[in-house]
């Protein structure tokens, strides 16, 4: 997921050169379908598993969020090829920035979950509620500025207000993750 976020990052600043775009939309590709498989397997081995070392249905909850954030990720990808935008506003590129910063957080989130140190979770999850408000803000701006430019094509508002949503929705799913694995540490501490 944080490379899938890197690559998004790279994929909407190529925007304009079409050569770098595909290559960056297929890495998004390849970092989706490997987070499918992932997931694939982490639900198979909590099937066979007799014991696991956090509840199931947390295991399985963080698995499936962090996972609906690479398909996020992908989506915006999708969307941008297949709506050929050609051009961004800067809130689409900050909030790209601020989703990988989001990811990288929830790596060390999630990293804790190992030795269920909570003042690791604690620290993360503080973090990165102030990129989630940061990407907020970003997207309010960045509706705004859609709708309040008198000359921007009505067609490139419909692609970009898509674009933002999503990539809010993203932000969204990372703090819920965090949210998930403060729960377990609550229940394990």
């Amino acid at each position: 997921m944080q490379v899938g976020s890197e690559a998004l990052r790279t994929f909407l600043r190529a925007i304009g050169d079409d050569a770098a775009v595909r290559v960056h939309g297929s890495a998004i590709r390849d970092q989706e379908r490997r987070g499918d498989e992932l997931e694939r397997i982490i639900v198979e081995r909590l099937n066979r598993a007799f014991l696991t070392p956090l509840d199931r249905e947390d295991i399985y909850a963080i698995a499936t969020k962090l996972e609906m954030v690479m398909d996020i990720i992908e989506g915006v990808a999708n969307r941008a090829e297949l709506y050929a935008i050609e051009m961004l506003t800067p809130e689409v590129l900050t909030m790209a920035d601020l989703l990988t910063e989001e990811t990288t957080a929830l790596v060390n989130v999630v990293a804790a979950l190992e030795s269920l140190r909570s003042s690791t979770v604690s620290e993360a999850a503080q973090r990165l509620k102030l990129i989630e408000e940061e990407v907020d803000h970003s997207y309010r701006a960045g509706v705004a500025r859609l709708f309040r430019t008198p000359d921007f094509p009505p067609l490139e508002v419909l692609k970009l207000k898509e674009v933002l949503e999503r990539l809010e929705e993203a932000s969204d799913h990372c703090e819920d993750v965090t949210r998930l694995v403060e729960g377990i540490i609550i229940k394990h501490v």
